[in-house]
């Protein structure tokens, strides 16, 4: 059993994952929930902390159709993460919250910059001269899904397919997006007849909803365009690149390795952000945050400079001091808050037995060098 002496305030949890090569890792993970600075200022803790999530939490297609599922809210019980997931939740509101066709949105944080483009409802025609794209309705919001970014897939029933089992041609991306259609490359493994439903179902197609969430620098022009999808918020795990990182599992893997990971199983499986929301190494926690045409109003504050720190007793006698990396910052636009979490894993060659779990803003930057905290807690396990 190890006991667990909290005096930070915030939620934490401990349990135990398996580590890629079958090994058994004891995990500490903390959230902690911060309310937007203004003026450059450093978020402050909110009265109200976010719990552990225990789990990844999915839209409502999630059981009927888990293809088009956006992710709602990621889980935290993960071993490691190799670099601080920057996400954004909720919807984007257009400058000064008027009404406008497009407009563009951005976020700074440490060294990363992302920038979108959003629109209101738009669509693509087509005509004889092949598809165009039709004007943005003027919004003010837009909601921050990746079923408004450019994706999509298209069903085939399993009676069409030389295996007899249902199969479905998507952007490897984004399936649960919109505006986009498969090139015949995407489906030329397919049996005749098959091909020729997914050829008919296209040129059926008169109007397609086109993406309101794009690349600032690489728009969509057509449904056929090679871009990737865009966003800020997280990333299913079915959906690429994540997809590869999960590892290879094939006869060899059967044979080998069915109890553990893939040996080409990549740690960046276990981040949520797209890879240019991805921060290596890892965010300090005091970093500049500079939000454009997300909130009503731009804005500028600092994370809040906490230092997340363990002392560790294992079951030798021998103690040590653990500093949790800071692996997620996760905005959440409705209720003008940040999820903050850190993580730390250990082995279990010399068992910890106890932790003294502390944040401390010692050696931060001086404007973000204060700190509070709520009444202390303890747990065992």
């Amino acid at each position: 059993m190890t006991t667990i002496e909290n005096s930070t305030g915030v939620p934490h949890f401990w349990f135990e994952q398996t580590g890629p090569d079958g090994e058994q890792l004891d995990v500490l993970v903390v959230r902690a929930t911060f309310a937007f600075g203004v003026d450059g200022q450093p978020m402050t803790l909110s009265p109200n902390q976010q719990p552990i999530a225990f789990g990844d939490a999915y839209s409502d297609s999630a059981e009927s159709d888990p293809l088009r599922a956006v992710i709602t809210e990621d889980g935290d019980l993960l071993p490691y993460k190799p670099g601080t997931d920057v996400l954004i939740v909720g919807h984007a509101v257009a400058p000064a919250g008027i009404t406008q066709p497009s407009w563009l949105a951005s976020v700074g944080i440490g060294q990363m910059r992302k920038s979108l483009r959003l629109h209101g409802p738009r669509n693509f025609y087509k005509s004889f001269f092949g598809w165009r794209l039709g004007p943005s309705e003027p919004v003010a919001y837009v909601p921050l899904d990746y079923r408004l970014a450019y994706g999509g897939c298209i069903e085939v029933p399993a009676a069409l397919t030389a295996d007899g089992i249902a199969d479905t041609i998507k952007h490897s991306g984004n399936p649960a997006g919109c505006g986009w259609l498969p090139k015949p490359s995407a489906y030329k493994h397919l049996p005749r007849s098959a091909r020729r439903h997914v050829e008919d179902l296209i040129k059926g197609k008169k109007v397609l909803p086109a993406p309101q969430i794009e690349s600032a620098e690489a728009p969509v022009r057509h449904p056929f365009q090679n871009v990737a999808a865009q966003g800020l918020s997280p990333i299913a795990r079915w959906c690429e690149p994540r997809l590869s990182w999960q590892g290879t599992y094939d006869d060899e893997w059967h044979a080998t390795r069915n109890s553990v990971l893939p040996i080409d199983f990549d740690s960046r499986y276990y981040q949520s952000a797209a890879a240019d929301q991805v921060c290596y190494p890892h965010l300090n926690g005091d970093e500049r945050v500079v939000l454009t045409g997300l909130l009503s109003d731009d804005r500028e504050m600092r994370l809040p400079g906490w230092r997340m720190v363990a002392v560790v007793t294992r079951a030798s006698g021998e103690s040590t001091v653990s500093v949790l990396n800071l692996d997620t910052v996760r905005f959440d636009l409705e209720s003008g808050e940040a999820s903050l979490v850190w993580r730390a894993h250990f082995d279990f060659d010399d068992p910890v037995v106890e932790i003294a779990l502390a944040a401390t803003t010692d050696g931060v930057n001086s404007d973000s060098s204060s700190m509070t905290t709520m009444p202390s807690g303890e747990s065992t396990r």
